[in-house]
């Protein structure tokens, strides 16, 4: 190991029925099933769509003055945009560092996030000639464009590096993670906060990708299984703070490298995974890192549940 090896040395998150990071990893341990069927987003059975997934059930409380946020503003924000700011201060704590001492330092802010257009519904008429309408729809489009997901991070806690919000898909956060390291290695930022954010609140959202058969009708993830159907969606907003091994009071994992790539023209065409662009990636992955497959004891893969 090195003094200058990248590190994960904190972390925060909100999940389904877990509020904590450690909440999760109890309810993991207890073997709690935190995909749920209830009618606290929409009536269940609703365009008899399976109504199972793991939801965040609170994400109505945020301290508007902690942040220094005005409170018209925050009343428009979606969800997603006032937890990241939550998560991201407390992924900072918890790796023992005061926020405060970061303000005006190189430190870059990721946050993986995607994008379903019309997913938050249309916006109230506007009247030009009313400036209360004006300055109501302005802090409702600006309190919910994505790119600012990253930038809010950095307006309040005063971090002067790269800030940028990253639409992948299902690899957003893990894109984010990349983008991040590769900065960190290169030297370009000191210290990097990395968010991953996706909640659902419309129902045409998991209505329409269970009919195109991403999402499992029968509500169940058969991960790798003859009966996998598609995925169970599972909400998280989360983040963790990175930086260099000799800065860091706490060490949860070392970052030795990753990549990421594209598979190109398809004959299957575009939505189709290809297995050995997986394959060639995985091969330049592991032969960069000088690490031996054979020889890991445990891995996470992204299991989409799908054919």
């Amino acid at each position: 190991m090195s003094a200058n090896d990248v590190v994960i040395s904190g972390m925060s998150g909100r999940f389904a029925l877990s509020d904590t990071t450690d909440e999760l990893a109890r309810n993991l341990y207890d073997g709690v099933d935190m995909v749920t069927e209830d009618d606290t987003r929409w009536p269940t059975g609703l365009y008899g769509m399976n109504s199972r997934f793991g939801k965040i059930m609170e994400f109505n409380k945020f301290d508007t003055s902690f942040f220094g946020l005005p409170d018209q503003m925050v009343m428009e924000m979606e969800p997603q945009a006032r937890m990241v700011l939550e998560v991201a201060y407390e992924a900072i704590v918890d790796s023992g560092t005061n926020p405060q001492d970061l303000r005006g330092s190189n430190t870059g802010v990721y946050v993986g996030h995607v994008s379903i257009p019309g997913s938050e519904g249309y916006p109230d008429a506007v009247q030009p000639d009313s400036a209360t309408s004006m300055t109501r729809i302005g802090y409702k489009t600006f309190g919910n464009v994505k790119c600012l997901l990253a930038n809010r991070i950095s307006f309040a806690l005063d971090l002067h590096g790269p800030s940028m919000t990253v639409d992948t898909a299902c690899s957003s956060a893990s894109s984010a993670i990349i983008m991040a390291l590769n900065d960190l290695m290169l030297g370009k930022v000191d210290s990097a906060v990395v968010c991953g954010s996706h909640m659902v609140f419309e129902p045409y959202v998991l209505h329409l990708q269970q009919e195109l058969g991403m999402c499992s009708r029968r509500g169940m993830c058969s991960a790798l299984d003859v009966d996998a159907d598609g995925y169970v969606k599972g909400e998280a907003v989360c983040a963790v703070y990175m930086q260099r091994r000799h800065r860091a009071r706490r060490v949860y994992a070392h970052l030795i490298t990753a990549r990421m790539s594209n598979d190109g023209h398809k004959r299957e065409g575009m939505y189709y995974p290809s297995s050995e662009a997986q394959e060639r990636l995985m091969v330049d992955t592991y032969t960069e890192a000088n690490v031996d497959p054979a020889a890991l004891t445990y891995f996470e893969t992204h299991g989409a549940g799908t054919k």
